[in-house]
């Protein structure tokens, strides 16, 4: 049981399409409920008990009807393998355990965690499949019946608990890790990618676009005059319109591209598998849905604008610091012709870097 709950976590951890995970969870179970059965109890001839059914419960109310049907028949098969006078009812009661586990998981909410009278609940009524064994080839199958109910119910509640709980811890985990990454890659005002995410995605995606004839394009985005909107009407609006920002940058890229927070007003687009026109009209479309976007700040209606500097691997470079300085010196550029444009790297007089004094004036002057 502990096996297979680590089995568990570990599919969890490191598959993301949830139908790879329930059948990955399939074969596990399976083998799981087949590995319970090597050595039962022998009550009499060719009856035999075991905890195979607290598995199959446990497959279907975690993880679904895959690896309830893989570890449902395997057990089952395995069962009648093992032949005996028990076989049949040993059959219907993985069917039952399965079918059990199947609407508990649906009750419950699978993946949500149960609470522990939940699980108790479970490991009680997957118990309750020792009322078949009155159905056995014994001469007082009704007092054989009796005399088992005070060892197996609390095996059984005891297991599915147990097992349950490790589970859940599993998958509690799972979602702390997750969590914790979303978290650091995460913008918490805007809920878009932030630098340390921008950082990774970039060279993940020049590496992978190195040597193609249409590689990436990269578009820094600007408010301007945003210190302005600070001083006048708060921080509360401009916290609202750096949303508002994040809103039609998301609404103006294709699925598949990249909209990130590089740091306070300044945002970074990366348009993967695009040239520098096509990244132009984006930038381009960009600008003009922020400038029609409304921001209302108590009574006042608010108009935004943005520049917008474009640079294009591997036009400019094919290194991310080479390409972002491309795109930031255009945005500079965009910025003294007197903002609200874009701005495509490429003149010669912007390939000389912009000073550092020069850019803290600007970002003052905004």
């Amino acid at each position: 049981m502990a096996l297979i709950a680590l089995a568990f976590g570990t599919i969890e951890r490191l598959m993301s399409d949830p139908t790879l995970k329930r059948w990955l969870h399939a074969p596990v179970f399976a083998l799981g409920t087949v590995a319970s059965m090597l050595s039962p109890a022998h009550l009499a001839d060719g009856i035999i008990i075991d905890t195979r059914c607290v598995i199959v419960a446990l497959a279907g109310a975690f993880v679904g009807w895959p690896a309830a049907l893989a570890a449902g028949l395997a057990g089952a098969a395995y069962r009648i393998w093992l032949s005996g006078a028990g076989a049949p009812v040993g059959v219907v009661t993985i069917v039952l355990a399965a079918a059990i586990g199947l609407l508990w998981g649906r009750l419950y909410r699978r993946g949500r965690v149960a609470r522990r009278r939940n699980l108790i609940a479970l490991g009680l009524i997957v118990s309750a499949h020792i009322a078949l064994f009155v159905f056995l080839p014994l001469p007082d199958p009704l007092g054989f019946t009796l005399n088992l109910i005070p060892f197996v119910v609390p095996t059984y509640v005891a297991g599915v608990f147990v097992m349950g709980s490790m589970m859940q811890r599993e998958t509690r985990m799972m979602r702390r890790e997750q969590s914790l990454e979303v978290d650091a890659f995460t913008d918490a005002l805007t809920g878009l990618a932030n630098r340390r995410a921008y950082d990774a995605l970039i060279a993940e995606e020049l590496a992978q676009r190195r040597g193609a004839e249409i590689g990436v394009t990269l578009l820094v985005v600007d408010f301007d005059h945003f210190k302005q909107v600070n001083d006048t009407y708060g921080h509360e609006a401009g916290d609202e319109a750096l949303k508002v920002v994040s809103r039609i940058l998301r609404s103006c890229v294709r699925e598949g591209d990249y909209v990130c927070r590089h740091g306070g007003e300044e945002f970074t687009v990366i348009l993967p598998q695009t040239g520098l026109p096509q990244g132009r009209r984006t930038a381009e479309r960009i600008r003009h849905a922020i400038e029609a976007a409304p921001l209302i700040a108590g009574d006042q209606n608010l108009s935004l604008t943005v520049s917008i500097g474009v640079a294009g691997a591997p036009q400019h470079g094919d290194d991310p610091n080479t390409l972002y300085r491309c795109a930031d010196a255009a945005l500079y550029e965009a910025k003294s012709a007197g903002r609200d444009q874009v701005v495509v790297y490429g003149r010669p007089q912007l390939r000389e870097v912009v000073s550092v004094d020069e850019r803290e004036a600007l970002a003052l002057a905004n």
